[in-house]
């Protein structure tokens, strides 16, 4: 199925521009990552308080946010177990556990028990951060190596580049836009890798079937074609996801909402660098040296 028929769209012409407007969000990301510190972080990461309470009967969990909210605590997460609408594991910031049981005593009586309480001590959080930077990076190397076998050494230094440009993007608007860095958003920056390489693989293929047949050094007017030539099926992978991922965002609930939202801006941005990042650095490496492509 084909979205578009035919498009010659000059998307390498506008390479300078992209680098120019990619560099400007994660330019204004770095202060804001530097200002707030800690609070960039959830509770995975920085430790704090856990609770699991159950009601004796079904509690809104919209009315059991809002309540809590009213200590002004600062960013927490309140997650339903079962399907009950009784049990509930609820993340707070360190040494705010008794205001909120406080808070929730003089709202619902005692209408609940304490099943669980524990603290989130900092040093696991270091161990669970340095862990997720190691998976990451290791992820990083795989791809590199299987992208320099399958192709070339520039082809998968572009596609990396082009994953640390899609990382470091959606974390920027995550801080700007005040959402907290926790295990669903290392989750959903895992996810956000296997895509936008999956989809940047798909526009290397069609580079090299096209350098394959016409031998032309004229990179430009090659990655421009096989760029269109694949358009109609990124816009279609990319709409699709984006549907499912929307679903998420407006009806998942507030657990899924930070989780979405990450997904949603690396499915936009990781389809966007598979061209103007991945593709671009490619065509710039390639006019900037003698050597031809060898695929």
């Amino acid at each position: 199925m084909e979205l578009i028929k035919t498009t010659n769209f000059n998307f390498m012409g506008k390479r300078k521009f992209f680098y120019f407007f990619s560099l400007l969000i994660i330019i204004f990301g770095i202060p804001f990552m530097i200002i707030r510190g800690e609070k960039n972080f959830g509770v995975d990461f920085v430790g704090g308080d856990l609770i699991n309470i159950e009601f004796n009967q079904k509690i809104d969990v919209a009315n059991l946010r809002k309540t809590i909210a009213q200590e002004n605590i600062g960013s927490f997460t309140v997650q339903e177990l079962g399907t009950e609408g009784k049990n509930y594991i609820i993340r707070l910031p360190q040494k705010t556990s008794d205001l909120v049981l406080e808070r929730l005593k003089n709202n619902f009586g005692e209408n609940f028990i304490i099943k669980g309480k524990s603290i989130i001590s900092p040093s696991m959080s270091i161990s669970l951060r340095k862990k997720a930077i190691k998976a990451f990076l290791i992820g990083l190397i795989g791809i590199l190596i299987y992208l320099t076998i399958r192709f070339e050494f520039k082809f998968a230094v572009g596609a990396v580049v082009a994953l640390f440009h899609d990382i470091l993007v959606v974390l920027s608007i995550l801080v700007m836009t005040g959402k907290q860095i926790d295990g669903m958003v290392i989750a959903a920056l895992l996810t956000i890798i296997g895509y936008s390489v999956n989809d940047t693989v798909v526009v290397f293929d069609r580079i090299r079937e096209n350098a394959r047949k016409t031998r032309t050094t004229d990179y430009i007017a090659l990655f421009n074609k096989s760029i269109n030539e694949t358009l109609s099926r990124t816009i279609l992978t990319g709409l699709t996801t984006i549907f499912v991922v929307l679903c998420l965002f407006f009806f998942g609930g507030e657990s899924l909402h930070t989780f979405s939202f990450c997904l949603l801006l690396g499915i936009v941005f990781g389809t966007y660098s598979s061209i103007f990042i991945a593709s671009a650095i490619v065509v710039d490496w390639l006019k900037r040296s003698s050597v031809r492509l060898k695929i």
